[in-house]
């Protein structure tokens, strides 16, 4: 009889021990492939404007060409080759800006702020970012590419002389600057200007993830498969959406930063701008542009753009 019982408990732990192995496969498989389909731009069609360009390098070659800009690269620690284009300003001086464009972009979407900058007293630096444009390399979300901004700062003092550097990103640009901001161990910035950043990943990517499934936010369904979401994209980056948050870089920021953001964004919203700016320590400004799009407020407010970009420069005593 008692042989009988742990034989009957030997069939029972192993049913349930085979029910968990496979729910957690299952889990696994479901929410990488959750993790690589939300990186692609087939399934954000919240904003126009994530359409992917990301290949279409044609309007910088174009303008390199033209203007005779330079297209310049660097390797990065992992041995990946890193693109962006070098605009001269014409007047000496000793300020450069890095430009960091959006997810689904290339250096091109970054024109627009060139002669802003130039007008400014700035060279100016254009690049892709990791997995973007003539980049090479996979996004981690922040995870390498703080690295690549460090890459790309030494190459400005080093190669190009700059004494002062600033670091200006747009939407995924400004959010990765944001992490750069607080980073330990690289060479910080002498200011940022975040144009558009989300304030936590998580908090974005888990409403893309119950849009794209269509439930409830408190649906049992999606707190699952988010779980494995996010085992996968720590798979993928070696990271956590905790370690990648700009809200928590931007606590330990020490030089000026600058939070713009459009009226109309629609993507993300503007409580993530003030979230940001309440969080940061540092000298700090904010603006929101009325009636503009996500990240576009540059082409809908130009004017507005370069007046409060100057204002807090020279708040800032950058210039």
């Amino acid at each position: 009889m008692i042989k009988k019982y742990y034989k009957y408990l030997y069939i029972l732990s192993g049913i349930i021990i085979g029910i968990f192995i496979t729910i957690n496969v299952i889990g696994a498989i479901v929410g990488n492939t959750m993790y690589l389909m939300l990186n692609k731009q087939q399934v954000d069609h919240l904003v126009p404007v994530l359409a992917d360009y990301s290949e279409n390098v044609t309007r910088i070659k174009e303008y390199e060409q033209e203007k005779k800009w330079e297209q310049v690269t660097i390797t990065t620690n992992d041995g990946y080759v890193m693109t962006g284009t070098y605009i001269k300003n014409p007047m000496q001086t000793d300020k450069a800006v890095l430009i960091m464009h959006g997810l689904y972009q290339n250096r091109s979407m970054s024109i627009d702020y060139v002669p802003i900058y130039l007008h400014l007293g700035f060279n100016v630096l254009l690049v892709d970012l990791r997995g973007h444009g003539q980049s090479k390399g996979q996004m981690t979300w922040g995870k390498k590419e703080v690295g690549d901004i460090d890459a790309w700062i030494t190459y400005l003092k080093n190669q190009k002389k700059n004494k002062i550097i600033g670091v200006h990103g747009i939407s995924l640009g400004a959010s990765y600057a944001l992490l750069y901001s607080g980073a330990s161990g690289v060479t910080p910035a002498d200011f940022y200007v975040e144009d558009s950043a989300y304030d936590d990943l998580s908090s974005i990517y888990h409403e893309k993830f119950r849009s794209f499934l269509q439930v409830q936010k408190n649906d049992m369904i999606i707190n699952l498969l988010w779980f494995y979401c996010q085992v996968s994209m720590y798979w993928h980056t070696g990271s956590t959406m905790a370690e990648l948050s700009p809200l928590n870089a931007v606590q330990k920021a020490k030089s000026p930063i600058l939070f713009l953001h459009g009226g109309a964004d629609e993507l993300v919203p503007t409580t993530s701008m003030q979230k940001l700016y309440a969080g940061c320590k540092s000298y700090k400004q904010s603006h929101i542009f009325a009636n503009a799009p996500h990240a576009l407020s540059i082409t809908k407010n130009n004017k507005e753009y370069y007046d409060v970009l100057k204002e807090f420069l020279h708040n800032s005593n950058i210039i």
